[in-house]
């Protein structure tokens, strides 16, 4: 099992490696059991980690939030205000 503190840096590497930049990590990371609503683990129950991210858009500031396998690590998937999306480890 890997703490909120290194799920925060799982996800600012994939963000740092895809070049997502003008954004601000947060400090909080939501752990919780819940069944996954999208992607290849989807219809499973996991214990997840859900990291915070803000990054600026041309109205303001837009928020996103990447979910982690609180068991492995492993980036699961990411939303926004409009959508989920997959994302390429």
């Amino acid at each position: 099992m890997i703490k909120s503190k290194d799920a925060i840096l799982i996800v600012k590497n994939y963000l740092d490696k895809n070049k997502i930049d003008y954004l601000r990590m947060s400090v909080r990371v939501l752990t919780q059991k819940k069944e996954i609503p999208y992607g290849v683990m989807e219809g499973k129950v996991l214990t997840v980690h859900t990291v915070c991210y803000d990054y600026e858009g041309y109205y303001g500031d837009d928020h996103g939030f990447i979910t982690v396998n609180a068991e492995d690590g492993a980036l699961l998937f990411g939303t926004s205000s409009t959508r989920y999306y997959d994302l390429e480890q």
